[in-house]
């Protein structure tokens, strides 16, 4: 049996990965610790402009039952985390971002004192605690379990820092507006999404804090002002989510939906360049695309993600595309010049070019994951099939020509590998009958050779991928009808001739 070179990267990342099991009770402590001291401390005091002095701090048997409380309520929202999702305990930049969200809400909660005063009555600033910002965000850049998960944590922090008098009301309101921005940041594509959700989720939060006002101390205790502030809570928390959204993209090196819409426009400086410098790949790019936007649907991927990474997966060719097959449209093939070992390296620098083109135009790593996985470490096999023929390798030194890449780690990646090779196989195919077997055949031979291992696919997942492949190869070979019919047989008002049965000739 061939014996594979070892690959010291995967290596050195799968023992940096054992490390940080083993330290992962000491992180989830820290983050405990963190986040119980990050929401007590700003439970523990008010800010009273109008006062003297400006700093009110509590009694200490409230803010003991507070803290107790939070503690509580921390250990098992992190107990959760870690049973529903233990690979954020493996992201830095998540649980950073995770601990930013939450301190941001409570930052702001204890802003919001510098305003009530002038806004509300005295009682009734926690009505103005954008939880709504931290439970979409979290949403947006993490997962919705999560999302609703901070929610509730923030609900009940609001109902706590407005005091024994606002807690129903308070926490309902906030618990509300923070599942309704939950559910509407989950399917976020657009701009104009977020005013509606802003609406949205002030009316659900002026529902909320009716119903508790009205059970609790009768409808003569409602007020007007507090059901104004909690009905404008939602469109602040989203104008203020739209402006947090380039900062959460930088921490967590994720894009935000919105942000790949803007990556799907054509104008897009990349695509542009792209365009203008290898025609060819820019095609075949969109239909790779084309490709993974099906497949991803069929298995319940993210369709948007998979576009964008069909899109600029091959960016890299901008840097010498006329070595690649696709945009030498006919002419001298500058390979034929050169040693398979030359070609070999030429074609792996695309990788290389392409990730420091995509960190140079500022995409994110969630799109330059793409660039560097989209190859694996498949063997390169015209050109090592080129040096069998020369003489220059052997059976033996096949993983001279693969490429020294990551393996696809996420649904997305690996489509989009499926879709480059479907893609490639297919083009020029003109017998449909085949096609369900070529495909089959790039799939399979991506999965015999160990390129899939890391990829969380199914077996099941596969088979949905080839039917997607499939159909929307037969939908991009459409035909169309050889012929179209002639000019009326009798004379018209436009002058035509009154009988004849071909179309008009170029004279005329």
């Amino acid at each position: 049996m061939r014996k594979r070179r070892p690959r010291r990267r995967r290596n050195d990342r799968n023992r940096g990965g054992e490390l940080r099991r083993r330290r992962l009770p000491l992180r989830g402590g820290l983050d405990f610790a963190l986040l119980t001291v990050l929401l007590t401390g700003f439970l523990a005091f008010r800010l009273d402009p109008t006062g003297e002095p400006w700093i009110r701090w509590l009694p200490w048997e409230p803010l003991a039952g507070g803290a107790l409380l939070i503690a509580l309520l921390t250990a098992l929202w992190l107990g959760a985390l870690r049973l529903r999702h233990p690979q954020l305990w493996e992201s830095r930049r998540l649980r950073v971002f995770l601990i930013a969200a939450l301190g941001s809400v409570v930052l702001l909660g204890r802003a919001v004192d510098l305003l009530a005063p002038f806004l509300v009555p005295e009682p009734m600033g926690a009505y103005l605690v954008p939880v709504a910002l931290g439970a979409g965000l979290i949403t947006v850049f993490v997962h919705a379990e999560v999302g609703l998960w901070a929610a509730i944590l923030l609900a009940l922090w609001t109902g706590l820092s407005g005091g024994p008098e606002l807690w129903p009301t308070a926490t309902l309101a906030a618990f509300g507006s923070g599942i309704v921005a939950v559910l509407r940041c989950a399917r976020l594509r657009r701009l104009s999404d977020l005013p509606l959700a802003g609406l949205e989720i002030g009316f659900v939060g002026i529902l909320l804090h009716t119903g508790a006002v009205v059970l609790t101390q009768g409808s003569g205790a409602l007020s007007a002002v507090a059901l104004v502030w909690t009905g404008l809570n939602g469109l602040i928390s989203v104008l203020l989510l739209f402006g947090a959204l380039p900062v959460a993209e930088y921490i967590t090196q994720k894009t935000s939906p919105l942000g790949l819409v803007e990556l799907l426009n054509p104008s897009h400086p990349l695509l542009v360049l792209l365009r203008e410098r290898a025609p060819g790949t820019y095609h075949h790019s969109f239909r790779v695309a084309d490709l993974a936007e099906s497949a991803a649907q069929a298995i319940g991927a993210d369709p948007l993600l998979a576009k964008v990474g069909g899109y600029y997966h091959d960016i890299g060719k901008i840097r010498r595309p006329e070595y690649f097959v696709e945009n030498q449209q006919g002419g001298p093939n500058p390979h034929d010049e050169i040693s398979p070992s030359m070609s070999k390296m030429i074609l792996m620098s695309h990788i290389k070019d392409g990730v420091e083109l995509a960190r140079e135009y500022g995409l994110r790593e969630d799109v330059i994951r793409f660039i560097r996985q989209h190859h694996g470490t498949s063997v390169i096999r015209y050109f090592y099939l080129k040096a069998l023929r020369e003489g220059k390798a052997s059976e033996g030194t096949m993983d001279d020509y693969r490429y020294n890449s990551e393996f696809p780690s996420t649904k997305e990646t690996a489509i989009v590998m499926l879709a480059d090779g479907v893609e490639a196989a297919t083009r020029g195919h003109d017998d449909l009958t085949q096609l369900e077997e070529t495909v089959r055949e790039v799939v399979r031979s991506r999965v015999e050779d160990g390129q899939l291992r890391e990829s969380p696919l199914t077996l099941r997942d596969l088979e949905r991928i080839q039917q997607a492949f499939c159909e929307t190869l037969r939908a991009m070979r459409h035909t169309r009808a050889g012929t179209f019919p002639g000019p009326p047989l009798t004379g018209d008002s436009e002058g035509l001739p009154a009988s004849g049965t071909g179309t008009p000739s170029a004279s005329r």
